[in-house]
């Protein structure tokens, strides 16, 4: 009885490349996310990242995170700042001057946060992720 010998069938996976085509290089690795990890500086700690999901949401929370982060970062700065305290120590219904501009800056550098998020979203959302 005569048997055919049997063939070493391997066939080309698609997702490997031995040789990547020029379109793979231009694309290169990024990131697909819905929230973006932040340096302390506040830039975004992915590469090249791709803003997936629901617009909307993904904006939402790069701005409160940006907000938050830049909040912070001016009460840091401000920290040891102003430490008056009054002769007797006693409160006064006077606000103080040294806590209203750092809540001025607080919001100045929230609005700036917001401004950042929209543009980030806007220039590197890509869709529902589909």
């Amino acid at each position: 009885m005569a048997t055919t010998p049997k063939k070493d069938s391997t066939a080309e996976s698609t997702v490997l490349q031995a040789k990547p085509t020029p379109k793979a290089a231009e694309q290169g690795d990024h990131d697909r996310i819905v929230m973006a990890s932040r340096k302390a500086d506040g830039s975004m700690d992915q590469t090249d990242p791709e803003f997936i999901g629901d617009k909307d949401v993904a904006l939402a929370a790069a701005k409160e995170q940006l907000a938050v982060q830049a909040a912070s970062a001016v009460d840091v700065a401000a920290r040891g700042v102003s430490s008056k305290t009054g002769d007797d120590g006693a409160g006064s219904s006077e606000p103080d001057a040294d806590v209203q501009a750092l809540k001025d800056a607080q919001d100045e550098a929230v609005k700036a946060a917001e401004s950042q998020a929209e543009r980030e979203i806007g220039e590197r959302h890509k869709g529902l992720g589909d």
